[in-house]
């Protein structure tokens, strides 16, 4: 590789790091940010629960053997131990002594000592306050705040002999509205660190992966780029340099050769991301259909389960069609699969939000936004289906509605979904969730707008309206029948026009339990 072409590969290495960097600093602050509202959140849910009343009865330590103090405490360590992120739960008061600023605090009730490090000592920071103990907030204007209002720290501090974390709190008040304490929840730095190093996998992940393939990418662009600079400069020199000219074209059709058998390369890759089996076989019967109208294309569908009685059904759309389009799918496929590969404990929280549909969109959209062109757009359906109540929660960004044929009824319905705009368009987009009740027999399709918008000669579309007629009419058929009929439909109106965009169908019959084909 030449030195030009090694610094222009650079350059995309940059700009994608670069980009992927900006990415990851946002995700920190969105991870960050929602720790600290889940801190702030458990503080709410724990002053809400505590009786004030139960609060001012402990002063001193010798409060500690009333049943309020206990009540209290044992209040505390339920939540703490169902929480497991939550390091301690605690409650504090102002001062009351004569000339006391807002700063001096005292606490109240701690939760019990716990072994919380497992290593068979209870340690000076794993050990519990006594009611009275004094505590200066002069470094913490949060917990000062709180006695007014919920807040959270905004970032991780020290507090010895304490380890450094990142804290919520609430004030408790009493019949009046006035307030008597205040609740204090503390999340260790380890435990973010920890979150935040499952997003780190992900994006190194996702850059490798990305920078790979624009290398190759850039590699081919630069490889042409110079075949038609070197047929350029012989066409001047044609009358005395026919024969090098002749070694030169030999040249350049070698490579186009490889470059086609690159793009053919690619696009094994790229069906490689299309599903070749299909989860959950005893009660769900799919099959499939892909076109594309170049050697890539844009489509991309995929379902997997998300665990047992789960599974995850989605379709998505790129704008145009070709390598860019390929290029965009492609990102979208890694983007799911890094989420679903994961195996930590972070992971497993990240994978948790694969089964609301509404979250899934809302985070690929703000993805996209920063990743493709702003001339590009991707439209994408997201259902979770589960197979053990039959119910069915989809959010749809800008794709055709799916298709539902009821056998019992012989009834085609199309699935008219609220959504939101495609992905990649607008930031911050909600994408409400539908819930569709399915019963044993029926037939859904997904399918992408290039089936309805396929062109006759008269330059006719294909249409939704042909289509419902088409399933209502094969409806009773297997799934591969009734792909193998709309696909045959399809051919008889082009009757030999060229396809002009990619088109895609994916069809899933619910099985009785048990059935297994």
């Amino acid at each position: 590789m030449t030195p030009k072409r090694w610094m222009g590969v650079g350059l995309v290495w940059l700009g994608v790091i670069a980009a992927l960097g900006g990415l990851y600093v946002v995700a920190r602050g969105v991870i960050i940010d929602e720790i600290r509202q889940h801190a702030k959140g458990v503080a709410i849910a724990v002053a809400a629960g505590i009786d004030a009343a139960d609060l001012n009865r402990v002063h001193t330590p010798e409060d500690m053997e009333t049943t309020e103090f206990r009540r209290v405490q044992a209040f505390l360590d339920r939540v703490s131990k169902s929480n497991v992120d939550v390091q301690y739960i605690y409650t504090m008061r102002r001062s009351l002594e004569p000339g006391a600023a807002i700063t001096d605090y005292v606490f109240v009730v701690d939760e019990s000592p716990r072994d919380r490090d497992g290593d068979g000592v209870i340690s000076e920071e794993e050990m519990s306050e006594e009611p009275g103990e004094p505590y200066d907030a002069a470094l913490w204007p949060k917990l000062v705040e709180a006695w007014d209002r919920p807040t959270a720290d905004p970032r991780i501090q020290p507090d010895p002999p304490y380890p450094d974390l990142i804290s919520g709190y609430a004030p408790v008040r009493d019949a009046e509205g006035q307030t008597v304490g205040i609740v204090g929840v503390d999340i260790i730095a380890d435990t973010v660190y920890g979150k935040l190093r499952g997003v780190q996998v992900a994006f190194s992940v996702v850059a490798l992966l990305f920078i790979g393939l624009i290398t190759k990418v850039v590699s081919l662009h630069y490889q042409q780029q110079e075949s038609f600079e070197r047929v350029t400069r012989l066409g001047e020199e044609l009358a005395e340099r026919n024969e090098l000219l002749k070694v030169t074209n030999e040249e350049l059709a070698e490579h186009n050769r490889r470059m086609e058998q690159d793009l053919k390369l690619a696009q094994s890759v790229q069906l490689g991301f299309l599903p070749n089996e299909f989860p959950r076989q005893d009660r769900l019967q799919f099959d499939k259909f892909y076109l594309t109208s170049d050697l890539l294309g844009g489509d991309l569908f995929d379902v997997f389960s998300l665990d047992h009685d789960h599974v995850a059904i989605y379709m998505a759309d790129v704008s145009g069609h070709g390598v860019s389009a390929a290029l965009i799918s492609g990102l979208l496929k890694m983007a799911v699969a890094s989420v679903r590969g994961q195996r930590s404990p972070v992971g497993d929280a990240m994978r948790s939000a694969l089964f609301d549909p509404d979250q899934v969109l809302h985070a690929l959209n703000d993805m996209l936004l920063k990743e493709i062109p702003e001339c590009d757009f991707i439209t994408m359906i997201y259902a979770v289906m589960d197979v053990k109540s039959n119910h069915l929660r989809i959010a749809n960004a800008g794709h055709p509605y799916p298709i539902c044929y009821q056998p019992g009824t012989r009834q085609v319905s199309l699935w008219t979904i609220p959504g939101g705009p495609a992905l990649g368009i607008l930031e911050d987009q909600a994408y409400p969730v539908s819930e569709k009740e399915v019963q044993v027999g029926d037939r859904i399709l997904f399918y992408t707008d290039g089936l309805t918008e396929a062109m006759s000669q008269e330059n006719e579309e294909f249409g939704e309206a042909r289509l419902l007629e088409m399933i209502r009419e094969h409806g009773p058929r297997e799934p591969v029948d009734i792909l193998d009929a709309i696909r045959l439909a399809v051919d008889v109106h082009r009757n030999g026009e060229p396809v002009s965009d990619d088109f895609s169908m994916l069809i899933a019959e619910i099985r009785p339990d048990g059935v297994r084909t």
